[in-house]
């Protein structure tokens, strides 16, 4: 199920026990926190809000996404929720304050999307922002020629 929304991410993360600190709960919980913070782009203000939890929590969680999801127990633990909500968290790397990079909101139609998913596609680009990025390079390269 490639297609599916950010409010079928925050139902689904609404329906888990969010005060439990169970391994296999806190597995799930960072699973979907990490697709709503990297794949639909939420603020950390934005899901804290959403799901009524503390933004720190929010923050622990994402980071616990990008940290695990290599691992075999993880992986085991956030399974059924991987069937629904797939999404290949090897795109991102931790990033250091150092060296954070700036994150720009963007909404576009349907049909522009697709464009930039079949560009992508064509491009080898697993996740769209990649393709986007690429686009505003090459037109900032063009655009100071």
């Amino acid at each position: 199920m490639e297609d599916y929304s950010k409010e079928d991410v925050i139902n689904a993360l609404l329906s888990l026990d969010l005060v439990t600190r169970k391994r296999v709960l806190v597995d799930q919980r960072s699973y979907l926190i990490g697709i709503l913070a990297y794949r639909f782009m939420m603020t950390e203000y934005q899901i804290s809000d959403t799901i009524r939890i503390k933004r720190d929590k929010v923050n622990y969680n994402k980071k616990l996404a990008l940290q695990w999801h290599t691992d075999k127990l993880y992986k085991q633990n956030v399974y059924v929720y991987a069937q629904m909500f797939p999404f290949d968290f090897n795109t991102f790397e931790p990033v250091s304050i150092v060296n954070r990079q700036k994150r720009i909101q963007l909404d576009v139609d349907t049909k522009f999307y697709n464009k930039l998913k079949a560009a992508g596609s064509i491009l080898g680009h697993k996740d769209v922002r990649v393709t986007i990025k690429l686009f505003l390079e090459k037109s900032l390269k063009l655009w100071e020629e």
